[in-house]
Order: C-alpha cells, then structure tokens, then sequence
C-alpha cells in the first residue's frame, strides 16, 4: 500500500511538473523579434484597468505588431502602449521586442536600422 502511494505522489509530481513547465515555457521564455510600426498612428483612447474602470489622467495606444523572429518566423502580436504621458511610437519605425508564444516580455523599444540582422530588415521592408 505504501508502494503504491509513493508512486502514485511520485506520479502526481511528474505530472505538475510537465505541465507547469510547459506553461512556463509558453508564458515566459523570450525570443528577440523585430517589427516595424504602422504608416498610421493609432487612435489616443482613455486606458482602462482589467475590470472596467477608467485611469484618470492615462491615454493609450492600441499596436498590432508583425513581429519576424530571428529564425524567419512571423508572429501577429497585440501591444498597448499606455501612461500618463505617453507618445506613441513615430510611423514606420523600426522596433525589438523579447516575445514568448502568449504576450510580449519586455519591450518593445524603437532602434537603429543597423541593429537588425539583414534576413531579418528585409522580411520587415
């Protein structure tokens, strides 16, 4: 009987640990990509929390990125870009990000046309 509970915890534990790996592994593990902004600035919008409410004194701006991976693979990502200040990226402006399979993980920050791979500055043009 104690046999059986063992292996069955050991079980359990392989198995949350698979999963919970897995979900880190989409959540969290970041690529460098590189994307280039729209010709149009997007619309201003007041920011809201996730329940609804209106942030006074917040404006955003509502992306929707293209962004090209270092191996050549594309990903359709969305990017508010929001603050109390805040100024919307200029049109056509070249940007990196660090990406995972579910959101953006840091970025994404404009930079110089010589920062991006070639392979890469020719998928975005």
């Amino acid at each position: 009987m104690k046999k059986i509970l063992v292996t069955l915890g050991v079980l359990i534990l392989a198995i949350g640990g698979y999963f919970g790996y897995k979900y880190y592994a989409n959540t969290y593990q970041a690529v460098t990509a590189y994307a280039l902004t729209p010709e149009k600035i997007p619309t201003a919008h007041q920011t809201v929390d996730q329940s609804g409410n209106k942030i006074d004194g917040y404006t955003s701006y509502d992306y929707t990125f293209e962004f090209v991976k270092k191996n050549g693979e594309k990903e359709i990502m969305t990017y508010e870009l929001s603050g109390e200040n805040v100024t919307p990226y200029a049109p056509n402006t070249l940007i990196k990000a660090e990406i995972s399979h579910t959101h953006i993980v840091s970025g994404p920050n404009e930079i110089k046309q010589s920062e991006i791979p070639a392979t890469i500055l020719a998928e975005l043009e």
